[in-house]
């Protein structure tokens, strides 16, 4: 297959060294044209919310990753930025028959009980309505999508994600751990390498490629915030981990006075209750199962002790 993965934050990259190891070569588009040096991804300037620059982009491709990320975390911005973005990018996708894979989170669903491949949409945020509104939009439209739902992210490159390098930094240098919430609820993490080879069995799924909408789960496996710290720490040699919470009250407190601060006090359900996903339907699909926590924490741990992070180069 011809694909286009555009996007270098924190899932593109991944997807497109998936590809790359497989021995296929890979576009990866981004406006800073940044991305892995690998000999198999080559790294173009894109700007996706560019009509004839994207229309450009998708001649000949089969596949487009689509894995940008909103320039904040805030429902104000993603509303400005993503449906503008996706629009652009759907409309030349039906034009020229390519399938979009796009990474989805958890908010547009509800998770007071087990989530499974049934997906119920009850959204119980404004970022959830927004990711249930952009869910509908890839529904209307005539291009064939496929919606890969990951819960938090951990793993190399989860530069911001409160499973990433927000707990990893701290765990294996020794300082204390601000997880938000409860931590000692069972919570579902999805390995980044793990979500983009989901992403990439996705876009090759003979069901799914022939036309629709599909939404399907990445694989996940299940630790407390806790657990996951002192794996961190552990694997890192660290007898212990001090881990310090950040209860959801301090984050509602502060919602009056910053947006941001504002969008995670309503996020933080998602950390003050379990969250447990049932992926097994996704996992024969997809045929995709998950990294087991002990070896993602490895090879999270030796990225970011053992040397330098994987090269990248802007050009």
């Amino acid at each position: 297959m011809r694909t286009l993965v555009v996007g270098a934050g924190q899932v593109g990259p991944h997807i497109a060294l998936h590809l790359a190891e497989r021995g296929e070569h890979v576009v990866l588009a981004s406006r800073s044209a940044s991305g892995p040096d690998h000999p198999r991804v080559e790294r173009r300037h894109l700007d996706a919310t560019d009509p004839r620059a994207v229309d450009d982009a998708l001649v000949d491709v089969d596949v487009v990753h689509l894995c940008v990320h909103a320039s904040a975390y805030r429902p104000d911005v993603w509303e400005r930025e993503l449906f503008p973005l996706e629009s652009v990018v759907l409309d030349a996708a039906a034009r020229h028959d390519v399938h979009v894979v796009l990474p989805e989170s958890v908010y547009a669903f509800d998770t007071s009980d087990v989530l499974d491949a049934r997906l119920h949409v009850a959204p119980r945020s404004s970022m959830g309505r927004i990711r249930a509104r952009l869910l509908d939009l890839r529904a209307a439209s005539p291009a064939r999508t496929t919606s890969v739902v990951a819960s938090d992210f951990y793993g190399p490159g989860a530069s911001m994600a409160l499973g990433g390098d927000r707990v990893l930094d701290p765990a294996v240098t020794g300082r204390p751990v601000r997880p938000l919430g409860r931590v000692d609820l069972p919570h579902a993490w999805t390995f980044l390498p793990d979500l983009a080879a989901a992403m990439v069995a996705a876009g090759e799924a003979p069901a799914t490629v022939a036309g629709g909408s599909a939404i399907v789960l990445a694989p996940v496996v299940h630790a407390t915030q806790r657990e996951l710290a002192t794996a961190y720490a552990r694997e890192a040699g660290r007898a212990r981990v001090r881990v310090r919470p950040v209860r959801a009250g301090v984050l509602r407190a502060a919602a009056p006075f910053s947006r941001s601060m504002a969008a995670m006090a309503e996020m933080s359900y998602l950390f003050t209750e379990p969250l447990l996903v049932d992926t097994r339907a996704s996992i024969e699909d997809l045929g995709v199962a998950p990294t087991a926590l002990e070896d993602a924490v490895r090879r999270s741990v030796a990225t970011r002790v053992g040397g330098p992070r994987p090269a990248v180069r802007a050009s």
